[in-house]
Formats: structure tokens, sequence, C-alpha cells
């Protein structure tokens, strides 16, 4: 199933959003971050037929911190957001893995991160909503650039735009993949363009991608990044509705 991720109208009221969602698509990926928080707008995804996964907040949420009373306050941001995605039907739930701010807490931030990866599991057995932890882009401060993090019964969301800035796609395409994030780049900067808009070789993704029962999500920028990326779905063997309010 191919899903459209809200940020792409992060400008318009979360109803706006998935409004033209519906149109586009059977499935709404929601960015839970200005107009689009979901613990603002526990209600507006209930008024649609839409199939949703949920993207955590990035703000204030640190699952690598090494600072345990912040850790912990992450890890209950993350068990609220579950308790909301278990009310509008949501399976998926995707997770930054958190950042360091000086090399030399590196250490210290990993095995934070293991520490929080560690009491995912019992969340998912719990609740059934399957956390998926996601590759980052190529930023210093960031934790799991590169697939260098044992996940153990925590999911995996995919972000090939991610994975294309630190040259690792083909290793990460390895991982059992839960979850996809699908956009463009040219190698360098996380752009989030349309597929085909920078050097991502897709036709390499074909067979990982039709195999893949997952959710793939295009994030993208803007609405008409996506209409440029639902030209070029087939291409990539993803079903899913056309069409652009």
């Amino acid at each position: 199933m191919i899903g459209i991720s809200s940020y792409a109208f992060q400008d318009l009221p979360l109803s706006q959003a998935l409004d033209n969602i519906e149109q586009i698509s059977e499935c709404a990926e929601i960015f839970s971050e200005g107009l689009h928080d979901i613990f603002r707008n526990e209600q507006t995804p209930l008024s649609y037929d839409l199939k949703y996964s949920v993207h955590a907040p990035t703000t204030d949420l640190n699952i690598s911190s090494i600072r345990e009373p912040i850790r912990r306050a992450s890890l209950e941001l993350v068990r609220q957001t579950v308790d909301i995605c278990i009310k509008i039907d949501a399976e998926i739930l995707v997770v930054h893995p958190g950042y360091f701010s000086y090399s030399y807490d590196l250490p210290a931030a990993r095995a934070a991160l293991n520490n929080s990866i560690g009491e995912f599991a019992d969340i998912t057995d719990d609740t059934g909503v399957q956390i998926c932890i996601e590759n980052m882009p190529d930023w210093d401060c960031f934790l799991f650039r590169q697939p260098d993090i044992d996940l153990n019964e925590t999911g995996f969301a995919l972000d090939v735009g991610h994975a294309n800035t630190t040259g690792s796609l083909n290793e990460f395409i390895k991982y059992d993949i839960g979850h996809f994030h699908l956009h463009d780049n040219h190698g360098e900067k996380d752009e989030h363009m349309w597929i085909g808009g920078g050097n991502i070789d897709f036709s390499s993704l074909h067979e990982v991608l039709k195999k893949s029962r997952s959710i793939k999500v295009l994030e993208h920028r803007n609405g008409e990044y996506i209409e440029k990326s639902m030209a070029a779905r087939k291409k990539m063997g993803i079903k899913g509705k056309m069409g652009l309010k």
C-alpha cells in the first residue's frame, strides 16, 4: 500500500491535509508536528476513511538522551503517542533514534538508545502497535546513520532518501523492513524530492518494494512532488490510487 505523509501539507490544518490525502491514497502518515500535532488533533483522523501510520514528534523527544530523566520523558511521550495510535487504529509508529551533542557522548548515547529499544518491545507486546525506528540523514548529531544498531524486536523504517545521503542504502535494505519512507535527493542534502528528482536508483529497489507488504509512504515537501512521484510509482511496482485534489 502506498501512503502519503501529511508533511507535504504542513502549512494546512490537519483536517485539510487529510482532505487532500484522501483524494490521492487510502493511507496517510500523520507527521505529528506543528499544525499536525496529534496531541492537539486526536479526533480529527476519525473523520476520514483512511488507514493511518503516525510519525512521532521530533521536538523535545530524544530516546538516546544521555540524561536519564530526559530519556524517560521521551519514552513516556512515545507511550502516549502509542495510545493515540490505538484510538485511530494506526498499527505503525515511526520514531527517530535520537541525537547527541558532543562526540565524547556517543558511547553513552548508544547505550541509552539500546535501553530504549529494549523497552519498546514491551510497548509493542502490550498494545500491538509496531514501533519502527527510522534511519537518519548524514548529520553528525544523529545516531543510526549507518546500519550499526541492533533493533532486536523493534521494527525498522527505511528512509530511502536518508540512506542515500549516507551511502548506506544497499546495506540498509538487508534489514527486515517494516515501513518505508520514499523520497529522492542528490546524495548530499535531505531534499525530500519526488522520485526521479535526484540520483537514487529506484530500479534497484523494485523487487524489495514489490515483495514487501509494508506501507510505502511518500514523504515530500509539497503536493507537486507527490503528483510527480505518483506518476513514477508504477515503475516500482507499487499499487495505489492516482489523482491529486
